[in-house]
């Protein structure tokens, strides 16, 4: 279980990393197969300014879709894992919401990101963020108070998690 929340940590933080301003982008599209980024035209035809990157465990690409910051994920198979965008907080449930004050009293909202998957939670990549893996979304929330900060899972069904604190 601390492996899973660790490799979870680790993902939330790169996830949230890809909506920070800033910083110079590298694009990676040269080294993504060209079936991938068909299939990556043809799920987000209306995507903008595409940056590609590519790790050792997945290929993900970052652009703008209706004026919302969002990411694609794909396995290194070409697999559609799913897709991240920046969303506001009123999207998450009450039940979150009111544990997160009583819990995070002081905090604020530095941003909200959900993860929608593209079918029930079946790869290495889904199943580190997943807590139940009936959800099909899951919300990455990070907060900040003075010089501390927190980074939430959040699954519909309510469920609040930390994965990072300092």
């Amino acid at each position: 279980m601390k492996k899973l929340t660790l490799f979870s940590a680790l993902f939330a933080i790169f996830t949230l990393s890809a909506f920070a301003d800033g910083g110079k982008k590298t694009d990676d599209s040269n080294k993504v197969p060209y079936h991938v980024i068909r299939q990556f035209e043809y799920e987000f035809n209306d995507a903008k300014d595409a940056t590609w990157t590519v790790t050792d465990s997945f290929e993900k690409v970052e652009f703008t879709s209706n004026k919302v910051k969002m990411a694609a994920y794909y396995d290194l198979n070409g697999k559609y894992l799913g897709h991240t965008e920046a969303v506001s907080y009123t999207t998450l449930p009450a039940h979150a919401k009111k544990q997160i004050a009583k819990e995070y009293e002081g905090y604020h909202v530095k941003e909200l990101i959900r993860f929608q998957y593209a079918d029930a939670p079946s790869s290495a990549l889904s199943r580190l963020t997943a807590i139940n893996v009936a959800d099909d979304e899951v919300y990455l929330l990070s907060l900040y108070k003075a010089d501390k900060q927190a980074t939430l899972r959040i699954t519909p069904s309510s469920a609040v998690e930390l994965l990072s604190k300092n």
